[in-house]
């Protein structure tokens, strides 16, 4: 009776438009003030130990390194950069583009945010040079998206807070399906330029490329340093210098260094960012970050209110009773996830239906830091797809057109996505190969 409750006051709340944040916090507050499962002040005490946590600390600072290195003029060098080796392919552009998002996606961690710093600079670009808007739209959405794949992720660092697996396994497993994906989308952009019979840009000779790299190199160091430090280096002895090996650091202080990267590097190197532009990108971000954190208190707290119900207890039960193989488990998550994309975006689809779905998952033997990817690709489809695709809403405030026109775009892109979800949910080895490789 309780679950029941709860569960049809959170959909009366999401179909008179409140946001879900309030929907997620209105129905356990309104079904413990009815029937009284959870006293009032182990709510409070809930909301607040929610956010009490050093991980979370991670997805403010990596918000605030993207905007750092969009106006600090680090993304435009990472574009220039990628433009001067592919930039005369067939579909060079369109390349670029990929390639781009994934420069941008080893320091951002959020997919809106690799869709607005690269589309802001390609979209103009790509339309200028002859390619549709569809085609501008489609690769941005989608491209975008690999933000949250290529490590380090805002969703993955939710992931692992939620299941209380290492953030860093679950990093390093996106790597190769990340990469699986870029390449996909190189040789869509390749296609579809292909067929429409873009024009080619000339190509550079090596020495005008050298101007481009050497703008580059301080942009490039922030993946550099992120993936050095959270994952090491190998044990080495340098005379008196000795290194034992392991990470330098957690991913949160990771966030922090790219901070404070690419600060320095806006302000000293590139010399395009000024004091009053950091705080005009702390303010800028805050939203976002502030968006986030109301989110993930009011979907934990729901987690836990369902948790005390005995639900995911009684979803795992019933999954064992099917006695279903773990390639029909996941399938059915797949198909449950892409009905939910519809409806929901990344943070609470995770805040929300990990907490039920993982003790399942686990219980029929999938790998924990496998179910993380295969969550974060579905989530990949959730961001193309109306009525509340996030890429696509901004994607249309970059270029000006229409939702709608983005998601044209975006289709035959998302065959990659399809792929790709199909490849990692029922090869592991792609997500488990290099976390064992190197932690085993």
């Amino acid at each position: 009776m309780t679950a029941l409750v709860l569960v049809v006051l959170f959909f009366f709340l999401i179909v008179i438009g409140a946001p879900v944040a309030v929907a997620l916090g209105g129905a356990v507050v309104a079904t413990s003030l009815m029937l009284d499962p959870i006293p009032a002040a182990i709510i409070g005490q809930k909301v607040f130990a929610n956010l009490d946590h050093f991980t979370l600390m991670a997805i403010p600072f990596f918000f605030f390194a993207s905007a750092l290195m969009e106006t600090g003029g680090l993304v435009r060098r990472l574009i220039d950069l990628a433009n001067a080796f592919v930039g005369h392919w067939t579909g060079g552009l369109g390349v670029t583009t990929v390639l781009s998002c994934i420069f941008f996606a080893a320091i951002s961690g959020s997919s809106p945010a690799t869709v607005a710093g690269v589309g802001r600079i390609m979209y103009p670009t790509l339309v200028k040079d002859g390619y549709t808007p569809r085609y501008a739209l489609g690769a941005l959405v989608t491209a975008g998206s690999i933000g949250i794949l290529i490590p380090p992720s805002i969703p993955l660092i939710i992931y692992g807070f939620v299941t209380e697996s290492s953030v860093t396994r679950l990093f390093m497993a996106g790597v190769v399906p990340g990469l699986i994906y870029g390449a996909g989308m190189m040789v869509m952009a390749w296609f579809l330029a292909r067929k429409a019979d873009v024009p080619r840009r000339p190509r550079l000779a090596w020495g005008e490329r050298r101007a481009p790299i050497w703008a580059a190199l301080p942009a490039l160091m922030l993946p550099l340093v992120i993936l050095v430090g959270i994952y090491g280096l190998p044990k080495f002895d340098l005379g008196i210098l000795s290194y034992q090996g392991g990470a330098i650091f957690t991913p949160t202080e990771a966030a922090v260094m790219a901070t404070l990267l690419a600060l320095l590097i806006g302000m000293f190197v590139y010399r395009e960012l000024t004091a009053r532009d950091a705080i005009n990108c702390i303010v800028s971000t805050a939203p976002s970050v502030g968006m986030i954190f109301f989110i993930t208190t009011n979907a934990l707290l729901f987690a836990f209110f369902i948790t005390k119900l005995g639900i995911p207890a009684a979803v795992t039960g019933w999954i064992m009773s099917l006695g279903l193989e773990p390639w029909q488990f996941l399938l059915m998550v797949n198909l449950m996830f892409l009905i939910v994309g519809f409806f929901l975006e990344g943070v609470p689809t995770i805040l929300m239906f990990v907490p039920v779905l993982f003790p399942a998952a686990v219980a029929v033997g999938v790998d924990p830091v496998h179910f993380g990817i295969i969550v974060i690709v579905n989530i990949e489809l959730g961001l193309v797809t109306p009525p509340v695709g996030l890429n696509l809403f901004v994607a249309s405030g970059v270029s000006g057109q229409p939702v709608l026109e983005a998601f044209y775009g975006a289709l035959p892109w998302m065959v990659v996505t399809i792929c790709v979800l199909l490849l990692v949910t029922f090869v592991p080895e792609l997500s488990l190969w290099l976390p064992d490789l190197i932690f085993n």
